[in-house]
């Protein structure tokens, strides 16, 4: 489950707003509720203990372990700032290759986006979603990137989950949707037909429902 990691934190976020843009599209501009968790995840600091920290969206599932082997694939260099990449959509759709759903840093990562995080505030603004203010302030930083390509790829049919190379998935709002997933990883099969689960058991929904947002470390 998401809780596999060698270490992790829970925080709370608001409701986020949505902003029209003169195209006729519109987007969710969440920037200031992740600069306050980042916030929150810097004061705590847990993260000092573990390599890599990996924020994941409460709409999102991550597999652990398979995340550990991607990154462990990558061959990355120990005690340097890197971001990774997580997906290899179109540029558009998949935000340059980096959705905020499932984002991983290094520590130092971390440690440098916080001694730096008002200048790009400063430049960026609040106006984007967080995603984007986030690989901008990294790239801005000079802090390099590595790509796992088969991180996650967005797809709102619990169905997906049987793809075994995908460390997370991503978005599975309704909760059905989301331990229909959670089933499928762990080895129980289910029928999803268009998108649709059938749990075969009826869930038990008695938690008080919140925008809770998990930050897991490995």
């Amino acid at each position: 489950s998401v809780f596999a990691c060698d270490g992790y934190d829970i925080f709370n976020s608001w409701q986020s707003q949505m902003t029209q843009w003169d195209s006729g599209t519109a987007t969710l501009t969440n920037t200031d509720v992740f600069i306050k968790i980042w916030d929150q995840v810097y004061d705590a600091g847990h993260f000092m203990n573990y390599d890599w920290t990996v924020k994941v969206d409460a709409d999102a599932i991550l597999v652990a372990d398979r995340l550990r082997s991607h990154i462990a694939a990558l061959r990355a260099p120990a005690n340097q700032a890197i971001y990774l990449k997580n997906n290899i959509m179109d540029k558009g759709l998949g935000n340059n290759g980096f959705l905020g759903a499932v984002e991983v840093f290094s520590k130092v990562a971390i440690l440098k986006y916080h001694d730096n995080k008002d200048g790009c505030l400063k430049t960026m603004g609040l106006q984007a979603g967080e995603d984007g203010f986030f690989k901008g302030c990294m790239d801005a930083l000079g802090i390099p990137y590595m790509t796992d390509p088969d991180m996650f790829f967005p797809d709102i049919s619990a169905g997906a989950c049987n793809l075994q190379q995908r460390a997370a998935y991503h978005p599975l709002k309704a909760p059905k949707d989301w331990q229909c997933c959670l089933d499928i990883i762990n080895g129980k099969p289910h029928t999803v037909e268009y998108g649709h689960c059938t749990l075969g058991y009826e869930l038990d929904l008695n938690f008080e429902d919140d925008a809770t947002l998990l930050v897991k470390k490995l």
